[in-house]
């Protein structure tokens, strides 16, 4: 259809879509369209210009540079937060906000006079007048405006972030290094003189309490070892970026915090056994003399005769010995545990390999100067247990021996002496009366006997052993004949020592053979009294048996006689008188020999009793 009038229009586009100057119903105001795209083009050319503002800020912000000390991490937090003032907080988007917002109101058309359609359009969010889609690229707008000062704040505040967490690393990692720093400063100060234990036991002393001083100062700073490994725990605890380094510092704090605390430790350990050592030492050397003493043979023993004081003089010198072993094995346990401490393989450390050969030779020395002491007290303590112990075995063997005598004079010769006042025996009632009593003491001498005859031949054997060690003595005397004079010194005082133990064992050999000389006049005289008290009983039983026999012949002969009778009887009688004879001249044989053996035991006997 052509256009021929105003009016035809309406025949061709439909009423809503022509505006009212041309009959339609079509809402439209040129004035009011100039007037909202003119604030559109302001509203976009303003928005880009933000845009773009912010993202050369996010670019910016983007570029973290990681401080490596404290100070100019410091400068990179106070630059950061210049850009949040200087930069970030001068872009407001609020201005554009707005007017996005009067845009949107615009098109929404709150200019209307019907309330009712200017409601119905902000319920609907619709927008009556957005003819070009405007609406939406208005929004779109206002939304990435909001987007890009979000993302750049929060783009700020990590990098905020990132940056305090980069001085606290720098912070964390300063500490540890004047820490370790200050560690390393006091290793170096006990370094030049760890190895010195001291020469003497002032010395140690002076030396232990100078280091529990250094000591006690060095740990008073533990407290700050471990607040600063506390401060580094709680930033891994945080999530800090940099764990690793962080625990790479602790790791090395507490290395170097353990190498000076073991260096601590093993030095007073060492100073303390050097002062142990030097104290022992000092108190061994200074009783040396008075052991010397007490170990000597210079006092007179020969004249204590009492077992009791002998056995405690033993006993004495046996705790002698044993407070001059403890005192020595203190000693040499100090010594071990000094030398153990100051071994190579214990005093290897990063920056320190000490050499305690001059300290070590020291104690070696005093050692050795000990020992020399010790053997030299050794042998004579055992000199003087010997003399002792022999001068105890001599008392011990006199009473022993003098027991027997007592016992010959009080009960031997007395019962001798007694039954000798005694007799004899006039009949052999009494004969047989005192023999057995001889032989009741026969047997009770029996034991004492025993003892003697056991002392007798201990005497011997100590006596071949002394003979077989002279021997001995004699052939390493001629060996030794070129050795200097310290060694003849101690040869001269072992010689002494050996010619008194020798003349102790002499005087128990001569004291064993007197008692062996007095035994054997007693063992006499006891078989005297044997013997004649065994001829005394056989002459009184002799003498009754021949009494007896005599008796019994007479009481024969008596009841024998000479009768008639005939020729028979007369050759029974011939063939008994034969008989008879016989026996007779048997029996005159048997009393001839009897009468020979009872004249022979009355003629001792009488040589006896006269």
């Amino acid at each position: 259809h052509s256009v021929e009038s105003l009016e035809s229009l309406t025949y061709a586009i439909d009423r809503n879509q022509l505006t009212a100057d041309l009959n339609g119903t079509f809402p439209y105001n040129h004035i009011r369209w100039l007037d909202f795209r003119l604030n559109l083009e302001s509203f976009v050319y303003n928005s880009k210009e933000t845009l773009h503002a912010y993202e050369l800020l996010y670019n910016e912000l983007q570029q973290v540079d990681l401080s490596n000390n404290v100070i100019r991490a410091q400068d990179a937090i106070e630059t950061h937060m210049t850009v949040f003032k200087d930069q970030l907080s001068r872009v407001n988007i609020e201005p554009l906000i707005n007017d996005g917002q009067h845009l949107l109101n615009m098109l929404r058309g709150n200019n209307l006079e019907n309330e009712n359609l200017l409601l119905k359009a902000h319920q609907q969010r619709t927008y009556p007048f957005d003819y070009f889609d405007e609406a939406r690229k208005i929004s779109l707008v206002m939304d990435n405006l909001r987007s890009a000062k979000e993302r750049c704040f929060q783009l700020w505040h990590q990098k905020k972030n990132r940056l305090e967490q980069n001085l606290q690393l720098r912070l964390f990692e300063q500490d540890c290094d004047r820490l370790c720093a200050w560690i390393g400063n006091s290793r170096s100060i006990l370094g030049p003189k760890y190895t010195d234990i001291g020469s003497s036991c002032s010395q140690a002393m002076q030396l232990l309490a100078e280091h529990e001083q250094f000591a006690k100062v060095c740990l008073n700073n533990e407290t700050v070892i471990r607040r600063t490994q506390n401060v580094g725990d709680r930033l891994i605890a945080s999530g800090h970026y940099a764990t690793n380094a962080i625990k790479s510092q602790m790791n090395r704090l507490n290395d170097e915090w353990q190498s000076l605390t073991r260096l601590l430790d093993n030095r007073t350990n060492i100073l303390t056994a050097s002062l142990q050592f030097h104290q022992k030492a000092d108190e061994y050397l200074v009783q040396v003399p008075t052991w010397k003493h007490l170990c000597s043979l210079t006092d007179d023993l020969t004249t204590i005769e009492s077992m009791e004081h002998l056995e405690r003089l033993l006993q004495q010198h046996f705790n002698l010995s044993e407070n001059i072993s403890r005192i020595y094995a203190q000693i040499c346990n100090d010594g071990k545990a000094i030398i153990d401490s100051v071994a190579p393989s214990q005093q290897t450390t990063n920056d320190y390999q000490f050499d305690f050969r001059a300290g070590a030779k020291h104690i070696l020395e005093i050692v050795q100067e000990i020992l020399v002491n010790h053997r030299y007290l050794d042998a004579k303590w055992n000199q003087r247990k010997g003399y002792l112990q022999q001068r105890l075995s001599f008392v011990a063997f006199a009473n022993d021996v003098q027991q027997i005598l007592d016992w010959i004079e009080k009960h031997g010769d007395a019962f001798l002496q007694k039954n000798l006042a005694v007799g004899i025996g006039k009949s052999l009632r009494q004969a047989k009366k005192l023999d057995k009593m001889h032989t009741d003491f026969e047997m009770a001498i029996k034991n004492t006997k025993t003892n003697a005859e056991n002392l007798i031949a201990a005497a011997d054997n100590m006596y071949n052993e002394q003979l077989q060690q002279q021997k001995q003595s004699q052939i390493n005397s001629n060996n030794n004949n070129n050795n200097n004079n310290n060694n003849n010194n101690q040869k001269s005082e072992e010689d002494n020592t050996d010619k008194q133990l020798n003349q102790g064992r002499t005087k128990i050999y001569q004291l064993a053979h007197d008692l062996e000389r007095r035994m054997r006049e007693f063992d006499e005289r006891v078989a005297r009294r044997r013997y004649i008290l065994d001829v005394n009983l056989n002459f009184h039983t002799h003498c009754e048996e021949y009494s007896d026999w005599l008796a019994q012949v007479e009481l024969v002969w008596s009841t024998t006689g000479s009768g008639g009778g005939d020729d028979d009887d007369h050759e029974m009688i011939a063939t008994n008188c034969e008989e008879m004879l016989e026996a007779l001249i048997e029996q005159h044989e048997g009393a001839i020999e009897a009468c020979a053996t009872i004249e022979q035991e009355g003629q001792i006997l009488l040589d006896y009793l006269t």
